[in-house]
């Protein structure tokens, strides 16, 4: 600051004033026209993507068991919560980071009374593609309390990610990462030749954080350990990533039904296992 601004602090207010919004967006704007041109003129290679997302995939188990992600939504007809299995942020992540000529973002847009919503975006910039998601989240607590405001933040960051999730993998043709998501499936579940021991390390590490097996099989809905097939020890993966992340607890996860009686087996597929087309997605049938 010169002698001048300091006898004139109106000058220095001047000096540091914003500038106006159209001077703004012709800066956004050409920064990404630049990136798109940048973009079109290396463009991405499809042969390469699809090789270094699923080496990283499957660079080691833990990561592929994060790449699973299941997700309580509702119950099913025996008071169970039913879990939507499929791929998760951090399998978005590793699909954005190998694809390539993008550029994607999240954040909170709305705090209402009761909920919270964040935005998720995704911008192809080789075809100019943009795709927005958003994705809403509760802020009440079971006695319909409002949270406060360090559980807003997490509940607000929480939704970021699913946002983001939803927008990068919206925006990246399914027909490119199907495949990558199947060979982290692969890796983290296994096939029948090693499902009798990736089974039994699932029973011991939900073990380790409180849970027998018998809320195991009842909410998988199976008659023991031996029923425990693909689909359901997929389901299992997914419920171990959402724990690590906090985003369940076990005691929630597995939490009783209301209703005691069981009818046939029924495990919690999301729809994205369903339409793995190399793959069976009937499960067993329990036993009565």
């Amino acid at each position: 600051m010169n002698a001048q601004q300091q006898a004139n602090p109106d000058a220095l207010e001047q000096a540091i004033t914003p500038p106006d919004a159209g001077t703004l967006t012709a800066v956004v704007r050409a920064e990404i026209d630049g990136q798109i041109a940048t973009a079109r003129a290396f463009p991405r290679s499809l042969t390469a993507f699809i090789k270094s997302a699923r080496e990283l995939v499957a660079i080691d188990e833990e990561t592929a068991e994060a790449c699973i992600y299941s997700l309580p939504r509702g119950k099913d007809d025996h008071g169970n919560k039913k879990f939507i299995t499929g791929p998760s942020a951090r399998f978005a992540e590793v699909v954005q980071h190998c694809f390539g000529n993008n550029r994607a973002g999240g954040r909170v847009v709305a705090i209402d009374k009761d909920s919270i919503t964040a935005q998720g975006v995704y911008h192809d910039l080789e075809k100019n593609v943009q795709v927005t998601k958003e994705v809403s989240r509760r802020i009440l607590d079971s006695k319909g309390r409002r949270y406060n405001a360090d559980m807003i933040g997490v509940t607000g960051n929480a939704a970021i990610s699913i946002a983001l999730r939803n927008a990068v993998l919206a925006g990246i043709p399914q027909a490119l990462w199907l495949p990558i998501y199947e060979t982290a499936r692969l890796v983290a579940v296994g096939d029948v030749t090693t499902l009798a021991t990736r089974r039994g390390n699932a029973l011991l590490w939900f073990g380790k954080v409180g849970v027998s097996p018998e809320q195991i099989f009842a909410r998988l809905d199976v008659a023991g350990e031996e029923e425990i097939g693909i689909e359901h020890l997929e389901t299992l993966v997914g419920i171990k990533t959402a724990i690590r992340r906090g985003d369940v607890t076990p005691e929630a996860a597995f939490a009783p039904p209301h209703e005691t009686n069981r009818g046939t087996a029924s495990a919690p597929v999301g729809d994205l296992a369903a339409k793995l087309a190399e793959r069976s997605t009937t499960p067993p049938t329990a036993k009565a």
